[in-house]
C-alpha cells in the first residue's frame, strides 16, 4: 500500500495555494476586470495616477 505525500498540508502549498492554475486560471476565478484596451489614466498631477477601466463589465473569460 502506497501513501501519497499530503500536497495541502504542505509548507510550500500553504504558501502559494494557486500554484497548479495558470495566470489566467486565476483572473477568470477572480472574476478580475479585463484591463486590455479597456483603461483610461488620469493624471492626479502630484506625479500619480489613477488606472480606471473604461468598461466594468467587461471580465475574463
Amino acid at each position: 500500500m502506497r501513501f501519497r505525500k499530503a500536497k495541502k498540508m504542505s509548507r510550500k502549498y500553504l504558501a502559494n495555494p494557486q500554484q497548479d492554475k495558470s495566470y489566467r486560471a486565476r483572473l477568470f476565478s477572480n472574476k478580475s476586470i479585463d484591463l486590455r484596451d479597456n483603461i483610461v489614466i488620469a493624471d492626479l498631477g502630484n506625479g500619480y495616477g489613477d488606472i480606471n477601466p473604461k468598461d466594468e463589465n467587461k471580465r475574463f473569460k
